[in-house]
């Protein structure tokens, strides 16, 4: 049996080409699922945004009536001009 057998290089060939098959779903499944975790996290993001975004909004307007009295002085100096 010789190194340059037929049988040699068909079996070679098979076991390269199944090889870099298998290279390529697992490179494709890769970039795939780092897509979706990308997606995933993207929206997770944005969604928190909002939330966090709702909840800094004050409930009442900063020009409205507030509860102390001090909210209630006319909006002048607070030291007498004379």
């Amino acid at each position: 049996m010789s190194l340059f057998s037929s049988e040699s290089w068909s079996g070679t060939a098979t076991a390269s080409v199944l090889g870099i098959l298998i290279v390529v779903a697992l490179v494709f499944a890769l970039v795939r699922y780092l897509e979706w975790s990308s997606n995933a996290n993207l929206t997770e993001f944005i969604s928190r945004a909002e939330v966090a975004a709702a909840a800094s909004t004050p409930i009442l307007p900063l020009n409205g009536p507030t509860a102390c009295q001090h909210g209630r002085k006319s909006p002048a100096l607070s030291v007498p001009i004379e």
